[in-house]
């Protein structure tokens, strides 16, 4: 069987003296030479790096290719690799980051595995220090972000951008990087893993990235972090992923911003620039975020009060309307299967669904997408592939991928046994031909979902 073409995508900048560490880690990859493309983007480099390349070309004819561009920073040089990359896989590589010897076979056996994950990264440690403490969480190492945790990406840079291979079937959804964004590698991790799952791959001590501290002073990374939570927050939508964790995200933001002030030692530094542009459409979405919460549109008027608030972070009405609607909002562990549902949740089964569409059907009638209320799809007993196939057929069969639809969540396995008995035990609502005892929650059919909406209504008027 071939293997998949993997293009490894190094970007440098006045990297001289270290690039050439980063080019012998990949051209000595176990992994078919001939299944590696090496494309490398120099970013308007202005010392001997050019001398290094070509160097490199002479040495291994064929094997990589040098494209020179004038300074535009990381993010424009990773968007135009990934731009010319022809492979199936992609791998992003800072010069003087280093990778293990067997990185990209092992990596690329995962995603051979595993056609659901769109995503694969492994564990870094400091350039000069390979045997001390690892730039990693430790609590990461218990619990490294998996499948679609997009509101844990966006509180923290967790990820190091050398250590990811992607498919090359997602980059429609992560290019182009927007000029705004500072960090390339933090985008397509957070893009990923809304488009699809992301997956942690184990490596031994002694066979981990290593990678050189990040570039700029601290002052210049905690804004760089600002701006880019901050890209994310504006464009919050009622049906943005990261919603349930919302309070968590701002709370990092707002954390981010005192750092900044504390690190600049300025009480007049510039934490993140605000126009008066920026001030009247923070004005206007308030208004608007007021007038939802007062329909009790829960949901929109969350989202619309938190584009308020980073929108115009200096903004006090915002803020303190950010932070009512937030205490008003009940909230679910991000490792909570139904993490993401709204507040009314009614709970089915995809093999019910699957064989007999009248259930899906009369619900849509009942619950559009203006409801604050999710179905709950129990997919834990197919394959996570299985899963995403036959519930996104049937999604679309029925019109429901659009924006007014009704809200859907599927709950896909490997899920644990206590955990996929107790579903029933803990939502609002069961939709199913074959209603479960009591003490589940109660249980509505096809022909009864008026009475579902009537239920819903009483309980998120309670």
């Amino acid at each position: 069987m071939s293997l998949p073409l993997v293009s490894v995508l190094v970007t440098v900048h006045d990297d001289a003296s270290r690039v050439g560490a980063t080019l012998d880690d990949v051209l000595t990859q176990d992994y078919p030479q001939e299944a590696i493309e090496l494309i490398v983007v120099d970013d308007g480099s202005q010392d001997a790096t050019a001398d290094v390349l070509d160097e490199y070309r002479q040495i291994y004819p064929g094997r990589l290719r040098v494209l020179r561009q004038p300074r535009g920073g990381a993010s424009a040089a990773l968007d135009r690799a990934l731009r010319e990359a022809r492979g199936e896989l992609l791998a992003p590589l800072a010069a003087g980051d280093r990778w293990p010897h067997g990185r990209v076979r092992a990596q690329v056996a995962l995603l051979e595995r595993r056609p659901e994950v769109g995503l694969v990264y492994s564990r870094m440690l400091p350039r000069d220090n390979a045997h001390g403490t690892p730039v990693w969480l430790p609590e990461l190492e218990v619990d490294p972000p998996r499948g679609r945790p997009v509101g844990r990406l966006l509180r923290e840079e967790i990820v190091a951008p050398s250590s990811l291979l992607l498919r090359a079937t997602l980059l429609d959804r992560l290019t182009p990087i927007p000029s705004e964004i500072p960090r390339a590698g933090w985008w397509l991790t957070v893009r990923a893993a809304k488009a699809g799952e992301i997956e942690w791959l184990p490596e031994t001590p002694d066979g981990v990235v290593e990678t050189l501290p990040h570039p700029g002073d601290r002052v210049t990374r905690l804004r760089e972090q600002l701006l880019f939570q901050r890209w994310f927050l504006r464009r919050t939508t009622s049906e943005s992923m990261f919603l349930d964790e919302l309070g968590e995200i701002w709370r990092a933001f707002a954390a981010g911003a005192r750092k900044l002030l504390s690190a600049a030692d300025d009480p007049f530094a510039e934490l993140i620039p605000v126009s008066d542009a920026d001030r009247a459409d923070a004005r206007r979405l308030l208004a608007d975020a007021r007038e939802a919460l007062s329909r009790g549109d829960s949901r929109p008027g969350l989202a619309l009060a938190a584009r308020a608030a980073a929108t115009d972070p200096f903004c006090d009405a915002a803020r303190t309307l950010l932070a009512e609607a937030l205490a008003r909002r009940p909230r679910r562990s991000p490792s909570d299967p139904l993490a993401g549902a709204r507040r009314f949740v009614t709970l089915a089964f995809a093999d019910e669904l699957l064989a007999d569409c009248s259930l899906l059907q009369a619900y849509v009638r009942s619950f559009d997408g203006h409801a604050d209320a999710t179905l709950a799809i129990d997919a834990s007993g197919l394959t996570p592939a299985a899963a995403e196939l036959k519930l996104s057929r049937l999604v679309h069969e029925h019109g429901l991928d659009g924006a007014e639809g009704a809200h859907l969540i599927a709950v896909l396995g490997p899920i644990d046994a206590a955990v996929r008995e107790r579903l029933p035990f803990g939502v609002d609502a069961l939709l199913t031909a074959t209603p479960r005892p009591a003490p589940a929650a109660p249980s509505f059919a096809a022909r009864e979902t008026a009475a579902l909406r009537a239920f819903a209504a009483r309980r998120s008027a309670a």
